[in-house]
Order: structure tokens, then sequence, then C-alpha cells
């Protein structure tokens, strides 16, 4: 879906306030052919230096492409359905309400102690009443790699009616709110107001 400027935004506390949220998405490398894995992101923000943190199993393919090379995050956060009905200008066409953050950088493989690191803050901060012996943490670094990534462009599109009328927009809420839609999407959409 090919979004129009005004749905762009590098606006950096739009977008780490997102992410905050939604860190879950798709890490995209090519090597003469495009591979992706799906993962948990973790951000650091510096300015001038940010960063984006995942690690991969050490027998995925993608990770052999990684080290130095340039690479993509894809982020997709809530989406939905929004119907035609929703406009006052007739005849309209039904859409689809979105939000999704790209980040781009160069990626660097971490070594074993950096790797370990880098799970135990990822652990404190999804499950930090886990605890694991350091025996099984060794174990566990043998089988993946973290990867520290050099961000170099920060971007999102939020398509959100924000074209739209204000009653318009009202009436993309209330059917949001009456369907079966995530309810995210109507969220970030009154988030603005």
């Amino acid at each position: 879906m090919y979004p129009p400027p005004y749905y762009h935004t590098t606006d950096r506390a739009q977008l780490k306030a997102f992410l905050q949220q939604h860190y879950f998405g798709l890490l995209l490398s090519n090597n003469g052919s495009i591979s992706y894995t799906p993962l948990p992101f973790l951000f650091a923000w510096h300015s001038g230096s940010d960063k984006a943190y995942c690690h991969l199993a050490r027998n995925n393919p993608q990770l052999a492409q990684l080290d130095s090379a340039e690479v993509c995050i894809v982020i997709l956060g809530p989406h939905a359905f929004v119907a035609a009905s929703c406009y006052s200008k007739q005849p309209a066409v039904s859409t689809w309400n979105f939000a999704m953050v790209e980040l781009k950088g160069i990626a660097r493989v971490l070594d074993n102690e950096q790797t370990l690191a880098l799970v135990r803050q990822q652990e404190a901060h999804s499950a930090p009443a886990m605890a694991q012996s350091e025996a099984y943490q060794q174990q566990l670094v043998k089988a993946i790699a973290g990867v520290e990534i050099s961000l170099t462009e920060v971007s999102g599109r939020f398509k959100l009616s924000q074209n739209k009328l204000l009653a318009e927009q009202q009436a993309v809420i209330r059917y949001l709110q009456q369907t079966e839609q995530p309810a995210t999407v109507w969220q970030l959409m009154s988030a603005g107001d």
C-alpha cells in the first residue's frame, strides 16, 4: 500500500513511543537473495548512535550474511480494515489503516560474551523474574549469536485517516470500536486528539 507523504514521519519521540509498545518485526538482509527472520528487538537511543539489538540461532542461514551488512528492520504495528461507509463523501473506497516503523543500519555479529549480556538484558526487559543458571546460560550462548545494528535511518508510516475530516475520523473510530477490528488502531487514532 503506497502511503502519500503526509503519512510519513521521522518524529523521534513518536517513533520511540511506538517501538516501546511494538518491537517484534522482521530483520531483512540481501546477499543475492532476500533473507528475513522474525525477531523481537531491543532498542538503545543515543543521539547520533542509535542501536537495535536482536539474536538469532547460530544455525540460521541469515546469520552468515549479517556481519558488516546493510540491513532493514520492519516493525508492523496495529492495522485494521476501514469500510467506505465511514466516509461522508460517496462514492468512497474501503481502505486499511496501519502503523509501521522501518529502521535501516549496519549489522555487527556479537561475540559470546556480548551475546550473553544482550540475552540477560532482553530477559530483564521481558521476564525480570526469570533466572537461569550460569551453566545453562553458557549452553544457550553456544546456540545463538547476538546482533547489534547501528541505525542510520528510522522512519514511520502512520496511516490513521489523518487526511479525513474530523467527523469522518470519529466515524472510523466508532466503526473500529463496533467491529472485531484490533482496538489498538482506534486507540492510536484517538491519541492524536
